[in-house]
């Protein structure tokens, strides 16, 4: 197995650990309207890219990536375009990762679909 060094992902602060309440989360009121998840893990950033690598492959999606960024493309056009995806991964503390999923083309139903049949059945890093 070859070992790969990936750098530090960003640390999150305060703001954006308040943001994960829905009550207190104010991002709506800078960003449009964003469809996206957020997912705790223990795992280490290669092994999380690893396994968004893995649920690209299944579903025939292109994958860039750039330190701790992801862009998952779909290669088929759907009813509003390609689904793209954008995933990034933070540092909530030395020993947990925030994943942060967003969708940034395509349509949301298949978006939907996607996180509901590939993604949240393999999350569990």
């Amino acid at each position: 197995m070859r070992f790969t060094s990936f750098p530090r992902p960003a640390s999150l602060n305060a703001f954006d650990i308040i943001s994960f309440s829905r009550d207190f989360n104010l991002s709506g009121l800078f960003e449009e309207g964003t469809d996206g998840a957020k997912f705790v893990s223990r795992a280490h950033v290669s092994n999380i890219i690893s396994k968004l690598e893995e649920i690209a492959n299944v579903v025939s999606f292109s994958v860039r990536k750039k330190d701790c960024r992801m862009s998952l493309e779909g290669s088929r056009e759907g009813v509003k375009g390609s689904l793209t995806i954008a995933a990034e991964i933070f540092e909530l503390t030395p020993s947990l990762r925030v994943v942060e999923v967003k969708k940034k083309g395509g349509d949301r139903v298949e978006y939907e679909e996607f996180c509901n049949r590939e993604l949240k059945p393999i999350i569990d890093f």
